[in-house]
């Protein structure tokens, strides 16, 4: 598999989820958000997990591009212990820049090159969502409880009224040529008259991928936005 050792030399600054003054109220309103739920969901993490020194952690997922100054590797307090990557070369050579201490790694989450429950957590925030094909979704999730003992992934509740991606009310709920539509008239996040390849779950689907997990629903509005599901391994409470 290939072992990420070079930091990028990127100059950009990823997508900040820190408000900042050229940002309208409603984008800053939404990173206030985002980084209210992302709080919760860390929390929620940490009380249950409980992380010691020597324990190992796979994030599937790592990007220095996306949610740049707040993800696992700020808040986990051993992150020389975290194997970070996914598939796409740039997102790790960034995460690599900006996060220096994990070991960085090419890999498909879905044929995880890594022995049976060889990390004693595995993280994924928000990518599931974007697992497309036929029994993908359902590879991707064996997968995680295959090399996890442990395991934490969270997806955007497809029951709540505003999607995420497109930064869009009920987008998520339309046929896609009334999606394409709805975009080019109205949209600002993704690029105008295009559509977001996303299979959203409900909590009944995520609770089908991950059959012994616990499904937690992280709420900071009126709905809960974020979905998780969790298992912590008995072991740890020895």
């Amino acid at each position: 598999m290939p072992v990420i050792t070079m930091a990028s030399n990127a100059s950009h600054e990823g997508h900040n989820s820190e408000p900042s003054m050229g940002d309208s109220a409603f984008k800053r309103l939404l990173k206030a958000l985002s980084h209210k739920s992302r709080t919760k969901k860390f929390e929620l993490l940490l009380s249950l997990f409980r992380p010691r020194p020597g324990d190992r952690v796979l994030d599937i997922g790592a990007s220095g591009e996306v949610f740049l100054r707040y993800t696992l590797e700020d808040i986990f307090p051993y992150p020389e212990r975290i194997v970070a990557g996914g598939y796409e070369l740039r997102e790790i050579l960034s995460a690599r820049h900006y996060y220096p201490q994990p070991r960085y790694l090419l890999f498909d989450g879905c044929a995880l090159p890594f022995p049976d429950r060889s990390f004693d957590l595995v993280f994924s925030n928000a990518v599931i969502e974007h697992i497309l094909g036929e029994g993908k979704q359902v590879q991707f999730a064996r997968e995680i409880m295959r090399v996890g003992k442990s395991w934490f992934v969270t997806t955007p509740n497809f029951w709540y009224p505003f999607e995420t991606h497109y930064h869009l009310p009920f987008i998520h709920f339309l046929p896609r040529p009334l999606q394409r539509e709805y975009n080019r008239l109205c949209g600002t996040h993704i690029p105008k008259g295009t559509v977001q390849e996303l299979a959203l779950l409900s909590a009944r689907q995520l609770r089908a991928l991950f059959p012994t997990s616990q499904i937690a629903k992280v709420r900071v509005t009126f709905w809960p936005e974020t979905l998780v599901a969790y298992y912590i391994d008995s072991a740890r409470s020895l």
